[in-house]
């Protein structure tokens, strides 16, 4: 959403709550451009500028890297114009955090989770040396398993895969189902045997 600081919303309350009560914690929900960024950006400079938090205190977790990068810029922005206005105090928060952005934390859940693996790799009984595997490693794995799966069991002569063709199912249709739920794994998949369903009414 554009121009969200001249827009006369209905929610105009929760925004500036969310951006200026700074000692508690907020659940926000809200659809795709409605603001929930803008808001944030505003909170955590608040957060900064109000010596609420120091810059390196503060970790924003996003779903993207594109996102991620989104965030760092507009907040980088907004932190710069932010020193212009303010009063001797908080002028003095924003320059040690604009003296300091690399200190803070804007990033994927992956590169987070990442983070805190390789500060206690002991801890979590891994290699410090780990990598990180990228999102599109990720689907070459899934593809070279997926592969190797269909070899093996034509092999052993599966007879689900006799039945699967006999039914008209291509094995690559089942191969995006596979990708799909590799690409989600904490989804629960429903693994017991259901009524077929009844269509005499339809």
């Amino acid at each position: 959403m554009s121009n969200i600081e001249n827009q006369n919303l209905k929610d105009k309350k929760a925004r500036e709550k969310i951006s200026n009560v700074l000692d508690k914690s907020f659940f926000v929900e809200a659809g795709a451009g409605s603001g929930k960024t803008h808001c944030l950006v505003d909170r955590m400079v608040n957060l900064i500028k109000k010596g609420a938090a120091r810059i390196e205190n503060i970790a924003a977790v996003t779903f993207t890297r594109k996102a991620a990068a989104e965030l760092q810029e507009r907040f980088q922005i907004k932190l710069e114009k932010s020193f212009k206005s303010s009063n001797a105090r908080e002028k003095e928060n924003t320059k040690i955090a604009l003296s300091n952005l690399e200190q803070i934390f804007i990033g994927t859940i992956h590169s987070f989770c990442s983070k805190l693996l390789r500060e206690r790799p002991v801890e979590a009984g891994i290699d410090p040396g780990f990598e990180e595997i990228e999102e599109e490693d990720d689907l070459l794995y899934a593809e070279s398993a997926w592969a190797s799966f269909i070899e093996s069991e034509e092999i052993t002569r599966n007879t689900i895969f006799s039945f699967i063709r006999e039914i008209g199912i291509k094995l690559d249709d089942i191969k995006d189902t596979f990708l799909k739920l590799v690409g989600y794994p904490d989804v629960d998949i429903v693994k017991k045997e259901v009524k077929k369903p009844d269509f005499k009414d339809i």
